[in-house]
Formats: C-alpha cells, structure tokens, sequence
C-alpha cells in the first residue's frame, strides 16, 4: 500500500481544525481570495481538497485537475508564480475563481518528497513581496504542522508493520488488498491490486478511475450493491468483468466491506471501503474452454484454410478436416477410417512415389527441409499439386502422424501472373524497369575482365506530350506499342541488331548492347550505328487517321565501364542532361538528337563531383563580373558570375561544374558563397562611397532548401548591405514550373526589400500571370532574341512588345548578348533599359571591376 498517502490521510483527519485556523488567519494577510488545502497524486495531477477557509464550504472528496507543466515544476520549487486558473480543472465550488490565479505551494514529508499543496486564489498576476513572505510563512507553518505530526502519530510503526505484512501475504495468496477513503477519494491498494487493474505506477486515483475500469452496466450494479450494503450486511461479494489500463479484459472476484459514520442528522455516511479482489480470468477461461472440448477443437480445425489429416502407423486416416472437400472433394466422412493410399499418387515432378506410403521418409524430410510436394489425387480423378507437411503427436499413448496439405495450384498461377505484372509493362509488353534491374543484376555477375565496355542507350519520345493532349491517352496508347513492335522486329525478329529493349518510364525506351568492346572507340562506333538503325527501322513516322505523325526523338548512348555496371549509376547517366558541347553534329536533325556518353565523360563527371565537396575549402572559387550600362553607357550594375579554378583540371566552365551541383545538392553552398562575395563587393564600395547594385542568380535548388532565405539574409544583414543594392536573377521556368513554395519564397526575398529579375526572359513556355503575382522588377531579354534582331525583322517587334509590355508593367528590361553596335542600337530602339554583352564589356576580374567603377564615379 502507499503508506505516504495512509499517513496524509490519518494526519489530515487529526489536524483538521488547526490547518483550518491557519487558513483563515492567512487568507487576509496574503489578500488571497480563497485558501485550500489538498492532497496531490504526482502520477495523475489529481488534488483532492482536504481543508479550506471558512468563507470556502468544503464539499465531500471535491478534486482539482492540475496542468502537466506544473506537476513537472512541483519537485522543483517550494512556492509558485501566479498562474491563470483557466489553466487547471476546477470543481463546481471553485468556479468563481477560474478567471483569476493559483499559487501552488507545496508541502513536504520527512523524505522531502511533496505530499500536499496549498492553493492560494489570487486577483492578481504577480506577488507582492510581503504577499510571496505571508504565503511562504504560511506553506512552512503547515508542512511543520504535518511533519510534527507525523512524527508523533500513534499508529506510524505499527501501520508500517501491518502493510509490509499485508503486502507480503498478498503476494504469497495472489489476492489483492485494496482500501478507497471517501474523504479524500485516495485509493490504497496491494502489488497485486494495482497489477491486477494495470495501475502498478500510480500511487493514488478517486473512485471514479476504478469505476471505469467496467461497462456502464457492471458499474451501475455494483453502486446498487454499495447502497443496498449501507442498509443491510455493510458487505457482498460480486463477481465482474472489468478493462485494466492496459486495455485487458478481466474476470475477478471482489469482496466489498463497508465503514459507515451516522450523522448527527441520523443520515448514514459511507466514510471507507476496503476488502480484497482476486483474478479469476484463467479459471473462467478453462471452464469455458473445457465445456464441450470436441465441438471447440472441430470448429478449429475447419476454421484454417489448410487440410489436417491425422494418420496412424498403419495408414489409416483417422480424422480430417473440412478442408478437405474444397481442395480433393471428398468429404470428412468418405476419408475417415479408409487407406491413405486412396489420396496418395506421387511426388511432384518426379516419378518418386507418395511420402503417405513411406511416413517415416516424409517425416525425416520435413524435419530437415520443410514441407515437399505432392501430386494428390482428386475425387473426381484429378491431380492436384499441394505443399504437405509432416509432423508427428501422441494421443493416449498412441503415435500419430498429422499432416497439414495445402492446394498450390493457385498460388503458382498468381505468382506467375503478379511477377508477370511487376516486370513486364503493361502497355506494351516489353520488360520494364524492374525487369531491367534483375537483368542487371544477372549481368554484374557475369566475367567481363576480358572485354570492359558495354554500351546502354536510352530512347526518349520528345512530342508525346503533344500528341497526348491533342488525341488522348489512348492514342498515345497505340504510338507506344506501335514503337514496342518496331523494338521487337528491328532487335529480335529479324536479328539486325543484337540488344535487349526495355520500356521504362513514360516514353523512354532502354537498350543493351549484347556486345561488349576492347576499346572504346568500338562502343563508340557501334553506338552510333544502332543510332541509325533505330532511326531507320523504329523511328519512321506513324500513320495515324490517314496522317503521318511523326517521332521526335532524344537518344543518348553511354560506353560504361564494367565497375559502374550497376542500376543505379546507369539509370543515371541514361537520365543525365546532356552538354550541347557532346551532341554528335553529323546525326543530329531537327527531329532526332542523338549525344553519346564517353567513359572518360563519366570519370569526369565523377572527379568534377567529388572534387565540388572541397572546392569552397580549397579556396578554388572566385568571381568575375559583367557589368550593365544604361542607354547613356553609365554603369547602373554588374552581374556577379561563378568561376573554378580546379587545381587539376584548370578553369572548368560554369556549364559544366553547375548542373553536376545541381543533381548533388551542391548548388546551395554555392549560391551562399556568391552571396557572401558579393556582399563583400559592396562592402569595400560603401567605404569608398561608391553607389552601385550587383546581381546574383539563384535557382529553383537555392529556394527548395527551407533554410536558404533566412542564410541569404542573414548573410546580407552581417555585411550590412542594403537590401535594395542586391538584384536577385531567377530563370523562368522556374517560376512558371515551380511548386507554390518556390512562390512563397520569392514573395518572401521581395518583402526583406530585394530586387527580382527574370533571367533568359521569353524562351521558356512563358505564362505572363506571374508578371502580376509576383513581385518582378525586371525582364533581361535572353540573348537568342538580340542575336535574330539583325536578320529578322519579327524578332525586333517581339522584342519591342515585350519592352512596351515591361513598360506598362513598370518592371526594367535588359537587353543579354549584345556584341556589335547594330544590336546595341537596336535594343535602344525597342525600348530596353539596360544593356549588356561582350560588346560592353567581357566578365572581368575584382580588381578590374573596381577600377572601372571607381573612374565612372570620378
């Protein structure tokens, strides 16, 4: 039992007057509105008032439900801050106080471990020092009062005595001591009371809690047999169902003894219970258990999906299940007391005869090997393939041999047909991108040593989306199978080629070269060939409604050596963009791109990749500058650009180092650096009193990572840069394209005060809504546009319409590229605000930079 709470309670009812003298004669001192004294159970929160002021009318076991944060701050201070009522759980009586606040102060025993609290009700949300003096006087003068009595209470030892004895007898006897006091609505109970009901870590709960531990209807009889006991016997005894804690279902057996006090008035007063309770679960469960065994057992056997046939040593089947109608078609009956040589035939695939006729052999293969299979026969003649498993028992002295036989006749099929599923496309019935991973997987395993590259190609339909929106899925449907086909014939039928073809993803189709080469320069050749042999035999046009469609196409070959032949990294690089800078000019068309891969290409991809991690630690980055002139060829901003000065590899270009940063996550740290640099640029122009802007591109990559904007401010603010000297350059596409946090994340760079222009403006699919919804101060007109003006009169009136569209838009344009004077003179006559290109000036060093911008200021 929980002796603390027997001793609170004995000392509560002993000192009962005197706490309530104290109380009176504090609550004006402290201006407290009320003063109550409660019991506290640390596990539940659970305050149960034992005695408050005489303007407060104590109401029998009334509770206060504490907040979790202040049970966690009771152990660690004597006195708390006011804190709002509305935070706590009060009692009817208490409501009037639940827009003002509770000073918790706790009361400790011997052992210093908190036993009660004073609640003090005050208006006010902060103590006045004479006020926290009072209260804290008043919490010492009543933990004294209990301890002393405590200390000098009769009855301490020997209660002691008597519950470690009590604790001890209800362990050996397995019946649990309990005791409720109504006074306080503390429960005290044994180990096993508190195992048995699933509360063995809580000390301390009301009636109510233990109540709920039954169904509406159990708890509604068993207060019928409370109130009918204070009448008669004071006793019973009941048996119930009840739900631990824990969620278990239990039968137990309480016996109930009753304390009554009569009031003055004659009225009875239920004052205690206490008597014992036993768990009765197992007994119950074995009565029912063992009421008719037969039928139970029976309905468990017919219940597996399974056949189960017990057999003797002779053959003899002696009982069966109901499974086996549905699986042999012969019912129970027809098989009972009959030869088991009436099912057995042989085993699966084998000409082995039955285990059933050799027992003794089908039971050492099972012990060794799990279960075999077995071809058995069917009523109506048929043979059934089935998984049989042997095992032996005893009954009555009697050996047994059971078997468990399961149909897998069906499972076979469905396990063909799922894997036919998973590896097979369902559109056009070539392997899939599993199938290619198995493939794969097959081939690591293969020696290549002899000859080390293989070449794979990736076939990738550039207009479906085209042709989807204009005939719809199923057309698109009927295209791919039409080109599955021509795979087929070109590669399997006919022999022409010698590959494997996979259909992976939506309109991208995989090949493998059976062919494996010495030298790459014979991947290279051979690649090049099946190019050709793909655009001849499968990428001809299709007819289609009396129309030719034709198949725009994007082919990539790479030569891979053996120790990247895995499926990750080739399904990487079949799925990397790639450089113009590698496109094969001879086969490339305007409707049919071919770019091949070589192994020196993949090791550079690789060196450039690993080679990124270090490059901001080995100080191998610096920037260059381009700047921008407005139409009186003054200096308005520059474009700050990444260079890598790569220790190995010399100067690598930005077109190369930026995508690989991209695809690794790199591109971030980048971006941040840039930012730092450019912020330091200014900087140094702030203290020579140089007013200029700079611009830094960002990408979609910077805007997903959540921490970027709050690093790129805080990066800014440490330099403390104004934020309208920076000009943020995003591309197009990445707005257009990009998810709405993207958005959010440039209205946000917008709001700190940051300038945003749309880089290579006009080239992607341009959707001009977000030139009104997002907060765009500038349009740079990509240099595709400024190059076409000088031999296209068109280009120069879409340039013109996109500066008169910025115009009413009030955004700035900047015209990219300029490199002669006619495309300078030109972009002034369209209306472009800003200028830039080689023809201006070339990216330039810091040095020269400054330079430039500091004589423009003289």
């Amino acid at each position: 039992m929980d002796l603390r709470s027997e001793r609170m309670l004995s000392t509560v009812r002993a000192t009962q007057r005197s706490i309530a003298d104290l109380l009176n004669e504090n609550r004006a001192k402290t201006e407290a509105l009320s003063i109550a004294l409660a019991s506290i159970n640390p596990n539940s929160g659970r305050a149960t008032v034992v005695a408050t002021d005489k303007n407060h009318t104590l109401v029998d076991a009334e509770s206060i439900v504490f907040p979790s944060h202040v049970l966690l701050m009771l152990p660690l201070t004597p006195l708390s801050a006011p804190i709002p009522a509305s935070e706590f759980v009060l009692p009817q009586s208490f409501t009037q106080f639940a827009d003002n606040h509770i000073v918790v102060a706790m009361i400790r025993d011997m052992q210093n471990e908190v036993m009660g609290v004073v609640l003090i009700f005050v208006s006010n949300s902060v103590l006045t020092a004479q006020q926290h003096d009072y209260i804290d006087i008043m919490r010492q003068k009543i933990e004294v009062c209990y301890q002393y009595d405590l200390i000098r209470h009769p009855y301490s030892d020997k209660l002691s005595e008597q519950l470690s004895l009590l604790e001890e007898v209800s362990a050996i006897s397995k019946v649990g001591a309990w005791e409720l006091d109504r006074a306080t609505g503390v429960f005290a109970a044994t180990e096993v009371t508190r195992n048995l009901l699933g509360i063995r870590r809580v000390k301390s709960v009301n009636l109510n809690e233990i109540l709920d531990t039954m169904v509406p209807s159990e708890r509604a009889a068993l207060k019928y047999k409370v109130f009918k006991a204070m009448k008669g016997e004071r006793q019973f005894v009941r048996h119930i169902d009840i739900k631990d804690k824990q969620g278990r279902t239990k039968n137990v057996k309480l016996t109930v003894f009753l304390q009554i006090q009569r009031m003055e008035s004659g009225a009875l007063r239920l004052t205690r219970l206490f008597g014992v309770i036993q768990d009765e679960t197992d007994v119950q469960r074995l009565s029912d258990s063992q009421h008719d065994y037969t039928d139970y057992v029976v309905s468990l056997l017919n219940s597996v999906d399974s056949i189960v046939l017990s057999i003797d040593e002779n053959g003899t089947i002696l009982s069966a299940n109901e499974c086996v109608t549905k699986v042999l078609g012969f019912e129970p009956d027809d098989l009972i007391g009959q030869d088991v040589k009436l099912i057995a035939t042989k085993v699966q695939n084998s000409d082995i005869p039955s285990y059933f006729l050799n027992l003794d052999a089908g039971l050492k293969i099972c012990a060794d090997g799990g279960a075999v299979r077995e071809c058995l026969r069917h009523k109506n003649g048929k043979r059934i393939s089935c998984e049989v498993s042997f095992t032996t028992c005893i009954v009555h002295e009697q050996k047994l041999v059971v078997a468990t036989i399961r149909d897998v006749t069906t499972q076979r099929y469905e396990i063909e047909h799922f894997k036919q599923l998973a590896l097979t496309d369902a559109v056009t019935g070539l392997p899939n991108l599993n199938k290619f991973e198995h493939y794969l997987a097959e081939k690591a395993h293969e020696d290549k040593s002899a000859k080390p590259f293989s070449v794979f190609m990736r076939v990738s339909v550039r207009n479906i989306k085209e042709y989807e929106d204009a005939y719809g899925e199923p057309t698109i449907d009927y295209l791919l199978r039409i080109l599955a086909s021509r795979f087929v014939r070109t590669f399997e039928t006919n022999n022409s080629g010698n590959a494997s073809v996979f259909k992976c993803d939506s309109a991208n189709f995989f090949l493998h070269l059976h062919q494996d080469f010495n030298e790459e320069g014979q991947s290279i050749n051979a690649a090049k060939a099946y190019a050709q042999l793909i655009q001849e035999q499968v990428l001809a046009p299709i007819t289609l409604h009396n129309s030719l469609l034709t198949i725009e196409t994007q082919t990539i070959s790479c030569t891979v050596p053996i120790k990247y032949f895995s499926f990750k990294k080739i399904r990487e690089l079949l799925s990397r963009k790639p450089l113009r800078e590698i496109n094969d000019s001879n086969s490339a068309s305007l409707t049919h791109d071919y770019f091949h891969i070589n192994a020196s290409d993949i090791e550079r991809y690789n060196y450039i990749k690993h080679s990124l991690s270090r490059a901001i630690s080995n100080n191998e980055l610096f920037v260059q500058l381009q700047p921008q002139y407005d139409g009186q060829g003054s200096v308005i901003s520059s474009e700050v650009l990444l260079r890598w000065q790569h220790p190995h590899l010399g100067m690598v270009k930005p077109s190369e180092f930026i995508p690989i940063a991209e695809e690794n996550e790199f591109i971030a740290e980048f971006g941040l650096w840039v930012c730092n640099e450019a912020c330091r640029l200014l900087s140094d122009c702030q203290s020579q009193h140089i007013d200029t802007k700079l611009s830094v591109n960002i990408s979609a990559k910077h805007l997903a990572r959540a921490d970027f904007v709050s690093k790129f401010v805080g990066i800014v603010n440490r330099w403390q840069i104004s934020h309208s000297k920076l000009t943020l350059e995003l591309t197009e596409g990445a707005l257009i394209r990009g998810v709405s946090i993207i958005q959010y994340r440039v209205r946000e760079l917008a709001e700190q005060g940051f300038s945003l222009s749309i880089d290579d403006f006009g080239i992607g699919d341009s959707n001009l809504n977000y030139l009104q919804d997002l907060p765009i101060k500038e349009l740079k007109v990509d240099r595709v546009f400024i190059e076409a003006m000088e031999a296209s009169q068109q280009k120069t009136l879409l340039v013109t319409s996109i500066c008169n569209m910025a115009k009413a838009l009030h955004l700035g344009t900047v015209a990219e590229g300029i490199e002669t004077t006619q495309q300078l003179d030109q972009a002034k006559a369209c209306g472009c605000s800003a200028f830039q290109g080689y023809y201006l000036d070339k990216p330039m060093n810091v040095e020269d930079w400054f330079k430039k911008v500091v004589g423009q200021k003289v």
